[in-house]
């Protein structure tokens, strides 16, 4: 009986920590997420395929993946493929996250490495800047990746990511939201139009 109660508390104490995202709120009405292993996952291209057919039977999806002994649980946005909605999105509420770089309202880039200090501005904006959102519950992330981008390279991002805005939300009461939605294309410039010459 000893060995045995020294066992289950040993297995008390090796116990992950859990991290949920938005925020743990985002997980009461669990019926409607569908979770989905990212180390079961080959690619990004596998990994949108599984998310559009959760999303496509009226699901959610979450991605659950794990380091150093925390799991993480990430509601990710992925509109269905077939659904004829267009979502609109201010440009300023949303940073993207392609490769190895972070695109600011279309006319700023920064490296993934900048992301503490972007995610700062982008959440929080306490300067009130104008290129980033102006309110913390409408600040979004938009994620996208080459199909035949891999698992591994996805993981050590999201890592990155969730790692910076943990300590960004430790500082700030635990009360930030992270929102990330999984993008089916690459991040569209907007051009500007040539204005025409000022006729003397």
């Amino acid at each position: 009986m000893f060995y045995s109660c020294e066992t289950n508390k040993t297995k008390a104490e090796q116990k992950n920590t859990e991290f949920y995202y938005p925020r743990i709120s985002s997980f009461e009405n669990d019926s409607i997420l569908t979770k989905i292993e990212l180390d079961s996952v080959k690619n990004y291209g596998e990994l949108m395929k599984i998310a559009d057919g959760i999303a496509c039977d009226g699901k959610i999806p979450v991605l659950k993946f794990n380091y150093k002994k925390s799991d993480f649980n990430l509601i990710v946005f992925k509109m269905c493929s077939e659904s004829n909605i267009i979502a609109g999105y201010s440009g300023k509420n949303v940073i993207s996250i392609e490769k190895n770089s972070i695109i600011i309202n279309d006319q700023i880039e920064k490296p993934l490495d900048s992301l503490k200090i972007v995610l700062r501005n982008h959440i929080l904006n306490t300067e009130k800047q104008s290129n980033y959102s102006q309110n913390i519950d409408k600040a979004l992330i938009f994620y996208f990746q080459d199909s035949l981008f891999g698992k591994e390279q996805i993981k050590r991002q999201l890592i990155k990511i969730v790692t910076e805005f943990n300590e960004l939300n430790r500082k700030n009461g635990d009360s930030l939201p992270l929102k990330i939605k999984l993008n089916d294309y690459p991040y569209i410039r907007i051009e500007m139009p040539i204005p025409p010459p000022i006729e003397e």
